[in-house]
């Protein structure tokens, strides 16, 4: 179907004007999110794809100036309330892909690995999983302008259908 102007409707005899018609499918709601149980089902075994994100992020924090070592105790201020603090050793399990299925990264400190290295990389990679993404601040706020201006458009539609009704 293409977009283009055109008439909806032949002029009304009554009042000249084009008629509306009502049984056309609802396009706004056409464009309401996809939920989750909405989704096909997927391979979410992303073991390796967060591998490859950590040392990413962990490679880049690194032409930064920030070690290992720097990560670490990052994470740990980030983390205070943790039994027992995170260990150069453990990052160095985590992330070594010989290490595979003895030391899984825990998801608890994702926000923090995330933060101490400055990369949103690993974030992403379960976003995408479970088919989103992520936007900044910037992008958030332009996403509420288009759904303020969805529906602003509905109630417009709204209005336009009941004066309609009312003759006006």
């Amino acid at each position: 179907m293409s977009v283009g102007s055109h008439r909806r409707g032949r002029p009304s005899p009554a009042n000249g004007r084009d008629s509306i018609s009502t049984d056309q499918p609802d396009l706004f709601r056409q464009l309401e999110r996809p939920t989750l149980s909405s989704a096909p089902a997927l391979d979410l075994d992303i073991h390796y794809e967060l591998l490859g994100a950590l040392n990413t992020a962990i490679r880049q924090a690194r032409t930064a100036g920030l070690s290992r070592e720097r990560i670490v105790d990052a994470m740990n201020r980030l983390l205070p309330e943790l039994d027992k603090p995170v260990t150069l050793r453990q990052i160095n399990a985590w992330t070594a892909a010989s290490k595979v299925e003895e030391h899984t990264f825990p998801l608890r400190y994702l926000a923090a690995f995330c933060s101490a290295t400055n990369s949103e990389e690993p974030l992403r990679v379960v976003a995408a999983a479970l088919g989103f993404g992520l936007v900044d601040a910037r992008e958030m706020e332009a996403q509420h302008l288009g759904e303020n201006l969805i529906q602003s458009a509905r109630l417009r539609r709204v209005i336009r259908e009941q004066q309609t009704r009312l003759g006006g």
